[in-house]
């Protein structure tokens, strides 16, 4: 792009790289937030299946998005095709599509407010299971009344 348009290009690539990595790491955190796979105390970790990723089934966004919503089909079968991708019920499921799920991402007030509860209730209730940012987790475990239980893990791993 350079060499054809010269060096006046060089702010608007750097605008489309810095929109792209953000746009793929926010849409990564969306996929992602609080779950977690299981240690399986190796330095392993379980096999990736659609509990450990959020989805969402909504019918036209999946068609622009390419079945991006149906993640955890990807990450249970990564070799099945984009357009073969399904829905499970029993994987985790975002409150809206991806794209509607982008600026409560960026408000973390507003993003907490939608999906803490949801984290919660995908581990029923044992949120030591939960991924959650170690400056968050003593306020997570008191928001739920569950202060308790993060003093005995604490303990248990002393």
């Amino acid at each position: 792009m350079i060499a054809i348009f010269g060096r006046r290009v060089i702010p608007f690539l750097a605008t489309q790289a810095l929109y792209g990595i953000t746009l793929f790491e926010l849409i990564n955190y969306i996929e992602h937030y609080g779950l977690k796979r299981k240690e399986l105390g190796n330095g392993k970790y379980e096999r990736t299946m659609p509990e450990h990723s959020w989805n969402n089934n909504n019918i036209v966004t999946n068609l622009f998005l390419y079945q991006l919503q149906r993640h955890s089909d990807h990450h249970a079968y990564p070799t099945r095709p984009f357009q073969a991708l399904r829905n499970f019920n029993e994987a985790p499921q975002l409150p809206g599509g991806y794209a509607s799920m982008l600026l409560p991402a960026l408000i973390p007030s507003w993003w907490f407010k939608l999906m803490d509860q949801r984290v919660f209730d995908h581990y029923n209730g044992d949120l030591n299971k939960a991924n959650i940012f170690a400056k968050r987790r003593a306020q997570i475990f008191k928001k739920f009344g569950m202060a308790d239980k993060l003093v005995q893990k604490v303990e248990t791993e002393n």
